[in-house]
């Protein structure tokens, strides 16, 4: 049997689409599998350039982490800030004329290398009492932060105002304990 020019050549069209076919089948979903990691790849290339400009300016954040810290206060190991922040803060107030009758401190929490006391306070004072002393704590830098406000006016007392605020003070505690 002999095989002429003509057949030869369709044969070998028709198994040159018969590999194409089945490769395109066979890699069509490689193909997606491609894009989709070009995609990845571009996405992780912008996270690390991110993270690149982020460790980039680590100094700078260690840098203004150390001068935040250095604003305050340093106490020592045995000394209670349940007594002597709650009288800090009853100091603003009297130089403020704000009457503080409660202030209790609560839970101290600690924060790496940081610590936080919540100090709740009943107080009564003016308008302008108030204003003054607000403004007194935020004086003070981060060393001490109002979370919570509330003000109501007294009812027999025209230009009197009374409520409770919840103030988180910030310091740190000596590693040696000697403060």
């Amino acid at each position: 049997m002999k095989i002429s020019n003509r057949e030869l050549i369709l044969t070998l069209a028709t198994v040159a689409v018969l590999l194409f076919g089945f490769t395109y089948w066979m890699a069509g979903s490689k193909i997606t599998e491609q894009r989709e990691m070009a995609s990845e790849k571009i996405r992780l290339r912008r996270q690390i350039e991110l993270h690149k400009r982020i460790l980039a300016e680590k100094e700078n954040w260690i840098g203004k982490l150390n001068e935040l810290q250095a604003q305050l206060p340093v106490y020592g190991r045995k000394v209670s800030v349940n007594v002597d922040l709650p009288k800090a803060i009853k100091r603003i107030a009297d130089r403020h004329r704000l009457n503080l009758p409660l202030t209790q401190p609560e839970g101290e929490n600690q924060i790496d290398s940081l610590y936080e006391l919540s100090v709740r306070c009943e107080w009564q004072g003016s308008l302008d009492s108030v204003v003054h002393f607000l403004y007194d704590l935020h004086a003070q830098g981060i060393r001490f932060d109002i979370r919570q406000i509330n003000i109501k006016p007294v009812a027999k007392q025209e230009g009197m105002l009374k409520g409770s605020m919840m103030i988180n003070c910030a310091y740190r505690r000596d590693e040696a304990g000697e403060s």
